[in-house]
């Protein structure tokens, strides 16, 4: 007798992927694929990576489907997405362009706190931004106050587009550590002993 697999929960699913049913696989694809591609776009703006992180996801669970114990499918397929887009900002080929356009999602969205809360971020960052080398420093503020291209500071400074990349990157990355330390302290002290 042919089993129905459109009619199995996920966790009869994942049972019968764990025997290496490839139907019961596919059948899982099928009827999550499409919302965890769509949290992915939302979160990268991007819809081919968002494709390449959603086939990575599945063939790591295809992959590791016998050792897997896993109980609750969708919420682990929805955290995975998490930290596959966490992953892609980690990394330093991720384009400056889907960087920017993350964070006008971020202010645009309904999380965003009142103006006086976005300008005293913006009276630290910049704070921040004077504790860095002189050239980051210069392209940083160029970049994120005075809001000009990577292409305007290339040519304004004489230096490629990509070292303007590399450097805003960088301090991307200096401030967020920094931004971290700041945290930690102060989860310390209000939550603390």
């Amino acid at each position: 007798m042919a089993i129905n697999y459109t009619i199995l929960s996920f966790p009869h699913l994942m049972l019968a992927i764990k025997q290496s049913d490839r139907k019961a696989f596919d059948e899982l694809y099928g009827r999550t694929w499409k919302s965890l591609y769509k949290q992915a776009v939302n979160k990268l703006n991007n819809e081919d990576l968002a494709k390449d992180i959603i086939q990575d996801i599945f063939i790591d669970l295809w992959t590791k489907r016998e050792s897997s114990n896993i109980d609750h499918i969708e919420h682990y397929l929805s955290r995975a997405v998490k930290f596959k887009v966490i992953d892609q900002f980690r990394k330093k080929d991720f384009h400056l362009k889907e960087i920017e356009e993350f964070v006008d999602i971020l202010e645009d969205s309904e999380y965003a706190d009142s103006k006086l809360l976005d300008n005293e971020l913006r009276e630290i960052i910049s704070t921040l931004a004077d504790r860095l080398p002189q050239k980051r420093r210069e392209i940083f503020k160029l970049k994120f106050e005075q809001e000009l291209s990577t292409k305007e500071i290339s040519d304004l400074l004489n230096i490629s587009p990509k070292t303007v990349q590399n450097q805003t990157l960088n301090s991307i990355s200096i401030l967020k550590n920094i931004f971290q330390k700041i945290l930690f302290i102060l989860f310390i002290l209000f939550f603390g002993s």
